[in-house]
Parts: structure tokens; C-alpha cells; sequence
């Protein structure tokens, strides 16, 4: 028997007469002690003490201080530090820290992290940190060659793999070589639409027909079809990887133009899979499904699948009379009610929109051109408004593909409800210096003469992004000074403006429930006070720091697409909910007539701003106290005991510089030609063309393929005040959390990054348009009497770039931080209002743009390289899938082209 205990050496430092020591002189030691059967002692010894000999218990502990990184380099000493650190609880802790980044690991199929083995999830992980460390410091590249096992299986990408007996492997055996990239057909005879991947093993596509297709990458072969036999369109789709099931909403409008007497009707789809465990694709095909269907009145927004388990469903509705977003939902879709009502909050072309599920509150996510605001609606509050469906008149319709009767019943709305509470909370700019700007448009430009009045020359397209026609902007010039504040004034029960937005960085605004008389806006700050007001004084609050102004403010700068996005991935429990922003802004020159665009990104949690929450959720708990207890608590939340604990202001003070670091906004300043794509103008009447769906961006939920950079869908604008229809051009920008990828022209000919194949492309397609000197921009033929298609000159100015596939990383999420800044960020004045205390992990960028590279505000532009096969001036629909790596785009031919990169 023996005992051990540990002790110090009296003297850590060797003498100095006898450095040899330094090495075999152990800093700690064991003192065994060993007994006899009577317990007696018999002897006693130091041994030396390392990592190597300590319990599991006290390995693992130390392992939730160490990075991946740091487990590597213990696996790299011995064999019991090797064994200890290759545990699954090691790497699920790992596991924990990718996930906590908004980092996805690459599972196959639906697999979740419960369903790995340790050597799978050992895998996974390494493979995710690559990623992610790989893309931060340089391109993305192929992946290496890799021979297939006997199953068809790449270990370098899930989206390899192979059907042993299927078309593909015949295709790699008659080939003889391993490619990076994978070729797949598009359902044959039908156009693409809209294409998303679904995990790694299949694609869901809508055609222009109204299918929609499950294609398995692996066989190359449809498994399944929805044909409703008439022209519907996909508009919101989610995937729900428990239950292993697509849920997806189809729309087509019935009547009305784009005001409120607009009639659409809805259906709602799953598509059920049943794949194991183990990530293959199961031998039963998956089946279509109908959920249920609903109709709306007016223009829709969008529609957002808020929690299927809940059987909650949302959507935006502009109310074209008080120009105002009508608030639409399903509180439980297997009843025949609605909820539908008027938010008061006005609806403006510089506004992004989203709409998340947050603790019993349906949030209305507004982003402007300086700030972010939050709307929040419990649905205890929205319950009181419910109404039920009429009974069925008689007049019984069936949803084209099934059984299934539908509602023919069409909504109106109740009443003006404004929102429970607003949070509002400002951005942070960078420095981007002016002359960064002006001098890559002037670049861009064809007019040197114009260099000193490019700004003033630049105007907002009429454009409509996530938002109705009426707010879209004639071609005019004009500047900030001449629209003023793109503020949004604060409207009462009457649609009157109240009091202005106040200038404080945020605000914190609640109404009760019974009120009517207030609604907030976005842009709002003040409201008329309640009994449960909860806005601070702004003589209590620490005086910010002085505000940068928005390096692309509104106007010149309108945001052409919205992407917001959420972890769509298998995830934890434990893990906090974090979304990301993508926003593509656009200027137009009036003189050249020409488009540019920069990408702007940020983070962004609900609530926006926790401090003001948890002040909010306290008074709503001392009113609960003298016995104005609400119902389901206050604000649909019933608070837990810590929020009632004092907090030290070191707490707050942190809290409060993770929000500002979540609101620092990241750029692709350089200002770029993204390749935009005319869709073909549908054989539909006019009235059955309608404006953003699915590709308006993602709904900020998780599991939808939106999150996934999903692009596509037609999008039409209103072109007069006659209502007239025209296709509007669809840029090809996908967008994953923290990641995006687009299509670019090049305008320098001897630019290193056009090859010799691309010239070859572009000047095949020259050869194949033949046009009158009159629509080369040069001269202006008037008595030519052939009918100018302006779409069809767009192209052939368009197809006369080359084109290559650009990719940037933005900095990653950071639970501690907000966002990981890379130290020179942090040590410039573009952080003035941000968290400015931490060390960044980030790679520090150059910070003098003239050399070509990023500076210190932006991620770095990547060229991706692209297969010889791939022409991308055809290409249609683009996506990405950063949990694999993998670019996937649909072209003109009925091919689908899956890129893999590490």
C-alpha cells in the first residue's frame, strides 16, 4: 500500500553553481509512501511528478484551458499525454469551442454530433479548425487528390463520395484521375429557379415550372418530385436536422397588383427523409408532404418558418396605405387562425429586414444605414388578436400534387398594435479614408473628367430589397443634404409623426400591452412614456466616444441584397444564438451609368443590447411585485433569479463592449462589379410576377438553406406609376456565416488573374453577338427602327469582362470578445465606440490600401479557382457551404458544379 501526496522543493531554482541540475531537477515531486499489512510505515520517496503521470480527471481539467492548437502539440510528446489528449471528451470540448465560433463542423448527410464516433469526431474537428485557420491566413485551394475506399467514400470532402454502382463511379474509373470538383445534372428539360444544397448528399431545386426536385449528388439521380402542375414559387425553405425533415413554403399570387388589395396564397411542404445515423444515404427515397396552406393580403415581404416544432410560421406584409409593415403570423399552423396586424413601423428602401424567434417573442430585426433596431412582440400579446378562419363556404379548392383542401379565406388586419419594447443600437465604423474609396469608382469609370464630382454624381437606383415598390427611388442625383435624415419619424395611432430620434448611442423603449397610441419605428429612439417605460436617462450613461461617420452612407449608397444568417447547422444546447449580416450596397453613376458594389458584415444577438434588456426585464419584474403580473410573465418571458442579482460594473462594462464589438461593421471596401443575372421574363401575366422571395436572404432562424447562401428566384420591380413589371437583375453573391462568395468582372485585360481560358471564353462570346455600332455606347443611332432590348445590351456589356470567383473571410465570432479584432484594428481610432481591451486572435491585415491588400476595416479578398469546365458567365445560381468547404453553382447547361476547397 502506499500514498501520495504533492509537495514543492524549498528552492524552485537550482543553484547557480550547478545549471546541469536545471534539466533533472524535477520543479514538483510525489511523496509515495509505502506501508505494511498493519498499516506501519516501511519506507518513504520522492518521485518526480509530470503531465504524463497526473489522473485522467486532472488531464481533462487542464484540456478546458488549452485550444486545438495546444492538444496537438501534447499528442506530439509521448504516448500516455498522446492517449489522454485523443479522448472524445477532449475533442468534444473542442467540438464545443468551433461551435461557440460559428464554426460548423463537416458532418455527412444528417449526422449529428451524438452520432459520431471518437475517430469521426477527431476528424471533424481537425478538419473544421483547418478550415478555419487555412481560410483566415490564405485562399482557399482545391482539394489534394484522393483515391475512393471500396464504399465510394473521399475522406477529403463529404460531397466526393460516390454510389459505388452509380453513374458517377463508372465516370472516375473510365476518367482514371480524381478530380477536386463534382459535376451533377439539373432535373433535364427544366430550368433552375432556385437551388440550395441540402446537407452534403442531396440538392432541393425549384424549376420555373413549379417542381420541385431532390437530386442525390452521390447517384446523380432525382429521388423525388413535387409537381403541382402549375407556376409556384419556393420563397422560404429550413432545414430540421433532428427530425431529418425540409420544411419549405411555395407561393403564387391570385390578384391585385403591389397595394394592399394584392391576394397570394401559400403552401407549406416538408420533405421527410429517413437516413440513419451513420450519415449514408438510405435506400427508401424521402417523401413529399403538405403541412398546410394559408393566404395573405398584400404586398409580402417575406415569410420566415420561425420554429416548425412549434408549429410557428411569420411573414412581412407592407401595408401600402400607411406605407407601414403589417406583422402576419401562424400561431399554431394546424388551426385554422391568424394573427394580422399593423406594427406602425414604417417601412423605407435603406431598411433590411428579419424576423427571429426569441423567448416568446417574435422580434422584428430592422437594420438601417447608422443603426440597428429590434421590435419585440410576445405572443401572449399577439394571441389576444387572433381570429379564426370562416367556416368553409362550399367553395372547396385542392393544392395542385396532393389531397389536401385548402384555405380560400383571405386575411384582414385587426388593428395598429405597436411594439411591446424597441431596443435600438448604433454601428461602429471604421476609418476607411474618403480617398480609398473615390479613387477605386474612379478607377472603375470610363470618364476621368467626372473624378471630382463621382460622389455627387452617384444616385439609388429604383430598386426594391425586401420591401414594396412604392419605396423605391426615382434615377435622380442626390446626396444626403438634399434627402436630409434618412431617419424614419415615430408614428402615433394616427400615422402623425411624434417627437424625432434622439442621438444617444442606445435606447430602450417598452409599451404596455393595452396601449394603442404609440408605435415605435426603426429608426425611433423616444416614445411617448408608459407605465412600464424602461429608457434610461441619457445623464446616467458614460458619455461615448465620438462616432465615425458610415463610409457608404444612404444616399449614394442603397443596399441592393440582404443575407442574414443563423447557425443552420447541428449544434448544442449549450450554444448562445448568433446571426450574421451581409449586406451588398450599391451606387449608381448617373454619368456611365454604371453599378459598383462593396459588401459590408457584421454580428448581432438578440436582444441587440443585453444591458438595456436586463433593465427593462427588472422593472417588469418590480411591477410583478406590487401585483401587475402579466400573463406568461412580462414581455412573454418569465425572467430567471440571476437577472434580480446585483451586477458589478465590471460586468456591465464587459457586456456592454461585446455589444459594440458585434456592432463594428467589416467591409470589402474596394468597390467591385458583381455579375448580376437577367432572369427569362416568365409566360405568366404580369399580375403573376411578384417581387423578393427566397432570395431576399435568409430569415436569421437556423436550418435554412437561406443561412446556407442559398440564391435564386425571380425579383421584379416597379418601373412606373402604371404598375408595369420588369425583370430586375439578381446579383450572384452567396453568403454563409462570416463567409461570402460572388461572381466578379474584370476590368483590367492584363489583370494575372484572367487565364488564358477565360480570354478564350470572352472573346468566343464576342464573336457570337452581332450588333449595330448604335448600342455600343458610342454613338447614338436614332433612326435605327429595331427594338432596343436594354436587358439584352446589359448582357453583351456585361459578357465583355472577364469574370473570376472571389471569396473573403470576415473576422469570427467571439463569445468572450464579440469578435476576434486583429490588433492593429484595435490600437487605431476605428474601434473609438468598440471593445478595445482584448488581445486580438486575428491576423493583422496591412493597413495601407495602396499596396493592393485589405486594410485594417476588411477581410481579404480571395480568387478561387474554378475548373476548366466551368464557364461562369453562365452560371445562374451560386451558394456556399462553409461546414465543407464547398462552392456549389448551377450554369445555362443543366449542370451542377459542386467545388471543394480546404
Amino acid at each position: 500500500m502506499f500514498d501520495v501526496g504533492f509537495s514543492r522543493p524549498a528552492s524552485a531554482t537550482p543553484p547557480p553553481s550547478s545549471p546541469s541540475s536545471a534539466s533533472a531537477s524535477p520543479r514538483y515531486h510525489t511523496t509515495r509512501t509505502v506501508l505494511d499489512n498493519a498499516g506501519e510505515k516501511i519506507s518513504e520517496e520522492k518521485m518526480p511528478v509530470g503531465l504524463s503521470t497526473l489522473p485522467f480527471d486532472l488531464l481533462l481539467n487542464i484540456a478546458l484551458f488549452l485550444d486545438h492548437r495546444d492538444v496537438h502539440a501534447l499528442q506530439l510528446t509521448c504516448r500516455s499525454l498522446y492517449e489522454a489528449s485523443t479522448t472524445r471528451p477532449v475533442y468534444r470540448k473542442l467540438a464545443n469551442d468551433l461551435l461557440r465560433r460559428c464554426r460548423a463542423l463537416p458532418l455527412k448527410g444528417f449526422q449529428r454530433l451524438s452520432d459520431l464516433s471518437t475517430e469521426a469526431l477527431i476528424h471533424a474537428v481537425n478538419k473544421a479548425t483547418h478550415y478555419e485557420n487555412a481560410w483566415r491566413r490564405r485562399s482557399p485551394q482545391p482539394i489534394a487528390s484522393e483515391r475512393y475506399n471500396p464504399s465510394g467514400i473521399n475522406s477529403r470532402s463529404n460531397y466526393m463520395d460516390v454510389l459505388p454502382s452509380g453513374r458517377l463511379a463508372e465516370e472516375v474509373k473510365r476518367e482514371g484521375r480524381h478530380k477536386w470538383y463534382k459535376i451533377v445534372s439539373a432535373p433535364p428539360g427544366e430550368e433552375v429557379d432556385w437551388l440550395s444544397p441540402i446537407t452534403s448528399s442531396y440538392t432541393l431545386c425549384a424549376t420555373k415550372s413549379g417542381k420541385v426536385v431532390c437530386w442525390d449528388v452521390q447517384s446523380d439521380e432525382c429521388l423525388a418530385e413535387w409537381n403541382p402542375g402549375a407556376r409556384w414559387e419556393l420563397w422560404k425553405c429550413r432545414v430540421e436536422f433532428e427530425e431529418r425533415t425540409v420544411f419549405f413554403t411555395m407561393a403564387k399570387v391570385l390578384s391585385g397588383s403591389y397595394d394592399d388589395e394584392r391576394v397570394m396564397e401559400f403552401v407549406l411542404m416538408k420533405l421527410t427523409f429517413s437516413d440513419g445515423p451513420s450519415g449514408e444515404s438510405s435506400p427508401n427515397p424521402p417523401v413529399f408532404s403538405h403541412v398546410t396552406d394559408f393566404r395573405t393580403a398584400g404586398v409580402v415581404m417575406n415569410v420566415f418558418l420561425l420554429d416548425p416544432s412549434e408549429r410557428l410560421l411569420s411573414a412581412f406584409i407592407w401595408v401600402s396605405t400607411s406605407n407601414t409593415i403589417g406583422l402576419y403570423a401562424l400561431p399554431d399552423w394546424s388551426k385554422r387562425e391568424y394573427v394580422f396586424i399593423d406594427t406602425g413601423i414604417e417601412c423605407v428602401m435603406s431598411s433590411n429586414w428579419s424576423c427571429i424567434l426569441y423567448q416568446n417573442n417574435i422580434v422584428i430585426h430592422c437594420e438601417e444605414a447608422d443603426a440597428a433596431y429590434q421590435h419585440f412582440y410576445p405572443l401572449s400579446l399577439l394571441r389576444t388578436f387572433t381570429t379564426q378562419l370562416p367556416a368553409d363556404d362550399g367553395s372547396v379548392s385542392f393544392i395542385p400534387g396532393t389531397r389536401q383542401t385548402q384555405n380560400t379565406a383571405t386575411p384582414v388586419i385587426s388593428r395598429r398594435v405597436p411594439p411591446a419594447r424597441t431596443l435600438k443600437k448604433k454601428f461602429v465604423f471604421p476609418a476607411i479614408p474618403h480617398e480609398h474609396i473615390k479613387m477605386h469608382i474612379h478607377d472603375m469609370s470610363d470618364d476621368d473628367d467626372n473624378e471630382d464630382d463621382s460622389e455627387d454624381e452617384m444616385t439609388v437606383a429604383s430598386v426594391i430589397v425586401n420591401g414594396p415598390p412604392s419605396t423605391t427611388s426615382s434615377s435622380a442625383t442626390a446626396t444626403a443634404a438634399d434627402l436630409g435624415s434618412s431617419n424614419i419619424p415615430i408614428l402615433n395611432g394616427n400615422g402623425s409623426a411624434l417627437a424625432g430620434p434622439s442621438n444617444s448611442q442606445t435606447s430602450s423603449t417598452t409599451s404596455s400591452s393595452t396601449s394603442s397610441t404609440t408605435s415605435s419605428s426603426p429608426s425611433s429612439s423616444t416614445a411617448a412614456s408608459s407605465s412600464t417605460s424602461s429608457t434610461t436617462s441619457s445623464l446616467l450613461l458614460p458619455l461615448p466616444a465620438p462616432s465615425l461617420p458610415n463610409p457608404f452612407p444612404f444616399p449614394p449608397w442603397y443596399p441592393e441584397s440582404a443575407h442574414f444568417v443563423r447557425q443552420w447547422w447541428p449544434s448544442l444546447p449549450s450554444i448562445p444564438r448568433v446571426s450574421c449580416t451581409v449586406v451588398l450596397l450599391a451606387t449608381h453613376d448617373a454619368t456611365t451609368h454604371k453599378t459598383r458594389f462593396v459588401l459590408a458584415q457584421h454580428y448581432f444577438r438578440v436582444p441587440i443590447d443585453w444591458k438595456k434588456w436586463c433593465e427593462g426585464e427588472l422593472d417588469g419584474l418590480a411591477d410583478v411585485k406590487k401585483g401587475k403580473e402579466q400573463e406568461n410573465g412580462v414581455n412573454g418571458f418569465v425572467n430567471p433569479d440571476h437577472l434580480l442579482a446585483s451586477r458589478s460594473d465590471e460586468d456591465e462594462a464587459k457586456e456592454s463592449a461585446r455589444d459594440d464589438a458585434l456592432m463594428h461593421l467589416w467591409y470589402v471596401s474596394k468597390p467591385f462589379d458583381v455579375m448580376r443575372v437577367f432572369d427569362v421574363p416568365s409566360a405568366l401575366p404580369d399580375d403573376e410576377l411578384f417581387g423578393d422571395g427566397v432570395g431576399a436572404g435568409g430569415d436569421a432562424n437556423g436550418g435554412g438553406t437561406d443561412g446556407a447562401g442559398a440564391t435564386g428566384g425571380a425579383t421584379a420591380v416597379l418601373v412606373d406609376d402604371e404598375a408595369q413589371i420588369m425583370d430586375r437583375p439578381r446579383p450572384l453573391v452567396a453568403v454563409d456565416f462570416g463567409h461570402a462568395v460572388w461572381i466578379e468582372y474584370l476590368h483590367d485585360e492584363d489583370s494575372d488573374s484572367v487565364s488564358d481560358v477565360e480570354r478564350r471564353r470572352r472573346s468566343a462570346r464576342r464573336s457570337r453577338f452581332h450588333y449595330s455600332p448604335g448600342l455600343d455606347g458610342d454613338e447614338d443611332d436614332e433612326d435605327d427602327e429595331e427594338i432596343f432590348d436594354a436587358r439584352r445590351f446589359s448582357r453583351l456589356q456585361e459578357d465583355d469582362g472577364a469574370k473570376v470567383l472571389r471569396f473573403v473571410t470576415f473576422p469570427p465570432f467571439s463569445e468572450e470578445y464579440g469578435v476576434e479584432i486583429p490588433q492593429d484594428v484595435q490600437d487605431s481610432s476605428s474601434l473609438a465606440n468598440g471593445h478595445t481591451g482584448n488581445k486580438g486572435k486575428g491576423r493583422a491585415a496591412s493597413a495601407d490600401p495602396a499596396d493592393g491588400a485589405a486594410g485594417p476595416w476588411e477581410g481579404q479578398v480571395r480568387t478561387l479557382e474554378t475548373p476548366p469546365e466551368l464557364d461562369l458567365g453562365e452560371v445562374e445560381t451560386i451558394n456556399i457551404d462553409q461546414s465543407q468547404g464547398a462552392v456549389i453553382l448551377s450554369d445555362r447547361k443543366g449542370r451542377i458544379f459542386i467545388l471543394c476547397y480546404e
